[in-house]
């Protein structure tokens, strides 16, 4: 249940802003999961963020993969654990992307509810491992019954 609603949530990242910012000119930035657009003036500037585009891919991806493998809980656990590693990841990334444009330009921040999802999807992630691991443990438990 936790994986399904990680995959989600981390879907959604892949429609809308994740965040938009003004300078003191007026000018916009806005972050998408591919790419930082800057309209400066009537002009749009596009740099495409290709590595934080892959990891918010694999996020969900990673999810739904380790949903379909529950016969195998130790590889289900590994990719529940990468799943989180990168849903972090994206976080840490999104994050050092907007501090390394706010030292260059002064920026006033318009937070969305989305910039928040990675946080949340690792939370869930972080819930299903532990899900997981205490199958596991209690497979193991019944093993040595027998």
């Amino acid at each position: 249940m936790f994986l399904l609603a990680a995959a989600i949530i981390s879907g959604l990242l892949l429609t809308g802003n994740l965040l938009v910012m003004n300078d003191i000119f007026h000018n916009s930035y806005i972050l998408n999961f591919f790419s930082l657009t800057v309209n400066l003036e009537n002009h749009t500037q596009v740099q495409t963020l290709l590595p934080l585009a892959i990891i918010l891919v694999s996020v969900p991806v990673m999810c739904l993969v380790s949903i379909f493998i529950f016969k195998n809980r130790k590889l289900q656990m590994r990719f529940t654990m990468v799943s989180l590693l990168l849903a972090v990841g994206s976080f840490l990334l999104a994050a050092l992307y907007i501090i390394m444009l706010g030292k260059k330009i002064e920026l006033t921040y318009v937070w969305q509810i989305k910039t928040a999802f990675p946080l949340l999807a690792a939370i869930l992630c972080w819930l299903a491992y532990r899900g997981i691991q205490k199958d596991e443990e209690k497979v193991r438990s019944l093993d040595r019954l027998r």
